[in-house]
């Protein structure tokens, strides 16, 4: 036997309802006459088998069905304005307010340049940037897109890979002209380093070589959970530190900063961008999505894997593996 479910039209007349009141309130605010909207509220509560409403002379009062079917009701209002608004945002132009969160880490590395160049081609979309350590619910939160690094993302979440990153070991040459350069990941052991107090392994950092892992427990004093910190601390020669390898170029190349361990690599991570499963996905969402996809708008990323190894790395200081005199 065939099931009607109730329409759409039928539960907004009932929310209605129940937000204005009365029938007579409803009504008017629907613009149609207290038996339409009578007779409609009667056809619902057929269709649904239950009682939503204690109808008297003075009042309404919701049943205890009315109640639990009141708040899917506002769900399904909520739901038809923003489909109704993504599907006007497909055929119009991109403009309004988009709302993107990314690490720390992120937007200090490429933020000035890909929020520039975005706007030049989208001068009518506003982007509220929230930059923080705290990874956000987007849908909770209200927003439209984030940039994450992680190898297991929320399945409510639409993923699109931008790129990957290493972490890459560093520090000054001053301090490497002091203490050399370890030869070995085992050396770092003897060697005063800076650490990420949120990085994945704490103190302990892993390394890989040809098929071979070695791990080992760095001594610090000091633990900063930023990255352009870490980064200052190690030019200043405070010890050796593990930075992403687009945090560490601009100092690498500079000068200011030597890699260590090269011929060793740090686990990858992948980056991606992701936003919550909206169909269709809003044109203002659409537009930031398609930047940051564009290798122009990622050319720092890009360049921090495609320069040249003696550029970044600089073999000058000798390695020594036993402690310092």
């Amino acid at each position: 036997m065939e099931t009607i479910e109730p329409s759409s039209e039928l539960a907004l007349v009932f929310l209605e309802v129940a937000e204005a009141g009365s029938i007579t309130a409803a009504a008017e605010r629907l613009a149609t006459s207290k038996s339409q909207v009578s007779k409609q509220l009667s056809r619902l509560e057929a269709l649904l088998g239950a009682q939503l409403l204690f109808r008297s002379t003075r009042k309404l009062t919701l049943t205890e069905a009315g109640h639990a079917y009141l708040g899917y009701c506002r769900r399904l209002r909520t739901l038809l304005r923003e489909s109704a608004a993504a599907v006007r945002g497909l055929s119009g132009d991109a403009d309004g307010t988009v709302r993107l969160t990314v690490p720390q880490m992120f937007a200090g590395a490429f933020g000035a340049e890909l929020l520039l160049a975005f706007h030049q081609q989208y001068p009518r979309i506003s982007v509220e940037l929230d930059v923080s350590m705290a990874e956000r619910d987007l849908e909770e939160d209200g927003f439209d897109l984030a940039i994450r690094s992680s190898r297991e993302l929320p399945p409510q979440l639409v993923a699109r890979p931008l790129f990957q990153t290493r972490d890459w070991v560093v520090a000054a040459p001053s301090l490497l002209a002091e203490r050399g350069a370890p030869a070995e990941p085992a050396d770092l052991a003897r060697l005063p380093c800076v650490v990420h107090s949120r990085y994945h392994g704490g103190a302990r950092w892993r390394f890989e070589r040809e098929g071979r892992a070695e791990e080992v427990e760095v001594p610090h004093w000091l633990q900063v959970s930023d990255y352009s910190l870490n980064r200052k601390l190690a030019e200043a020669g405070a010890g050796f530190a593990r930075l992403p390898d687009f945090v560490a170029e601009a100092a690498l190349i500079g000068g200011r900063l030597v890699r260590v361990l090269a011929g060793w690599e740090t686990p990858a991570r992948p980056v991606y961008l992701v936003y919550p499963k909206k169909t269709p996905q809003p044109a203002k969402s659409r537009a930031l999505s398609g930047a940051t996809a564009r290798p122009a708008l990622r050319a720092s990323a890009a360049a921090v894997r495609t320069a040249p190894a003696g550029r970044l790395a600089a073999p000058a200081f000798p390695p020594r593996r036993g402690p310092a005199a």
